[in-house]
């Protein structure tokens, strides 16, 4: 009897190490690091898989394309198929730059057509990518769009809408105040600072359960928003804060009954002429992070980027106001700008958007880890790029923010 069970014990231990080798193998096969967890997949080098893969690592919901129409991107009559900028002192190739800047993909779309296409990493022309605050800009043109169908009153409180935040920092600013990040929450987002807001908020969405998550925190942004605090000194001055499109993600839901991956189906992706299903990522209370969790393919965040460059119209219909366009496009600057900006730029932040206050009145939608899409409307260039730096802001010196407007300035130079 002793004998069989230890021969039965031998059998199952070398079962068991042929399915964790066979496990492995295909682990490896698949690209997929084999220290992926939910405190390592949004940093370096981890995260070169888990951007193009977010939804094997955190639950989402679909933001479903129109299956019957896309808006076809024709390739350009002269289409470039590599190209060297001066960057950082020296003339190098895209291939090179994208090595040293962890670039995943860039599009380059001129007068409406693709004049360039890369990618690389495990990126593909049909694999959604994480957009990480682009996200914010897609929720902004939603915001725009139900604002002029009356389902929302920019002008009204978030409490109108939201009771349960009636108490929290944001509960008496109007929509377009949270739209602007000028409200008067105490919310914090320092990203090598991990006790601040937006460090905390990952632990309750369920983005990692790194050491510093607190014991017994909340569960989810239901649970969390309510939870943040008013800075009456902060009201009125843009500070950049996450938090603040949750807010309007939720004032968006209240106001319609729709689950808010609808809404940005049903006002922006389908309309528009999306070629792929998007993604978003989706929290035990389910809700879903409106201000850095969708994913969607490279060519249609270009798409998005050539809605506002149109206008907001796509195959002649108007998808988003003209107006609310206008709007974004049209700020003067802000004259209490927080960041350094280059001499005669007056830049701002619209409605989820970044303006550059560049003479041409450029716009953009930025994104931790280097995402980017650029709307240049005086050269009719939509420009967007995926990235996996391997920290959130870059390193401050080879990569980050900094050396990113420098290259997207090479290349519209080059392109314009």
């Amino acid at each position: 009897m002793g004998n069989n069970v230890s021969k039965m014990v031998s059998m199952l231990a070398i079962l068991m190490t042929g399915l964790l080798g066979q496990s492995i193998s295909i682990a490896e096969e698949s690209g997929r690091p084999q220290n992926l967890t939910l405190e390592s997949f949004q940093f370096g080098p981890v995260n070169r898989w888990s951007f193009s893969h977010m939804r094997e690592v955190i639950p989402t919901v679909n933001i479903p394309r129109d299956p019957d129409r896309f808006l076809l991107l024709k390739k350009s009559d002269a289409p470039v198929a590599d190209f060297s900028v001066a960057f950082q002192g020296r003339k190098q190739s895209i291939d090179e730059i994208a090595a040293h800047q962890y670039i995943d993909g860039l599009l380059i779309i001129k007068d409406g057509e693709i004049l360039f296409e890369k990618y690389y990493g495990h990126l593909t022309q049909d694999r959604p990518h994480l957009m990480n605050s682009v996200s914010k800009s897609l929720v902004g043109l939603v915001a725009g769009k139900l604002a002029a169908e009356g389902a929302v009153d920019l002008d009204k409180p978030v409490s109108h809408y939201v009771p349960a935040l009636a108490r929290s920092g944001y509960g008496p600013d109007s929509l377009q105040t949270v739209l602007d990040m000028r409200d008067g929450s105490d919310y914090t987002e320092d990203y090598p600072d991990f006790t601040t807001t937006f460090r905390i908020q990952d632990c309750a969405i369920g983005w990692t359960d790194a050491d510093y998550c607190p014991e017994d925190g909340p569960t989810g942004l239901y649970e969390f928003l309510p939870m943040i605090g008013r800075d009456k000194s902060k009201l009125g001055k843009f500070s950049y804060r996450s938090g603040s499109t949750n807010v309007i993600g939720w004032v968006l839901e209240a106001a319609t009954g729709q689950p808010l991956a609808e809404l940005i189906s049903e006002h922006v992706w389908q309309p528009m002429g999306a070629e792929f299903d998007a993604n978003i990522t989706v929290d035990e209370g389910g809700f879903v992070l409106a201000d850095h969790g969708m994913s969607a393919t490279l060519r249609d965040l270009g798409r998005v980027g050539l809605l506002v460059l149109n206008d907001g119209k796509a195959f002649g219909n108007e998808v988003i106001p003209a107006a609310f366009i206008q709007d974004i496009l049209g700020q003067q600057g802000d004259p209490r700008w927080p960041y350094p900006a280059p001499d005669g730029y007056k830049p701002f932040y619209r409605s989820f958007w970044w303006g550059e206050g560049n003479p041409d009145g450029d716009v953009s939608g930025y994104g931790i880890h280097g995402q980017f899409v650029r709307v240049v409307p005086e050269a009719g260039l939509v420009i967007t790029m995926y990235s996996t730096w391997p920290r959130a802001d870059g390193n401050g010196e080879t990569h980050g923010w900094g050396p990113s407007a420098e290259l997207m300035d090479a290349m519209i130079a080059r392109f314009r």
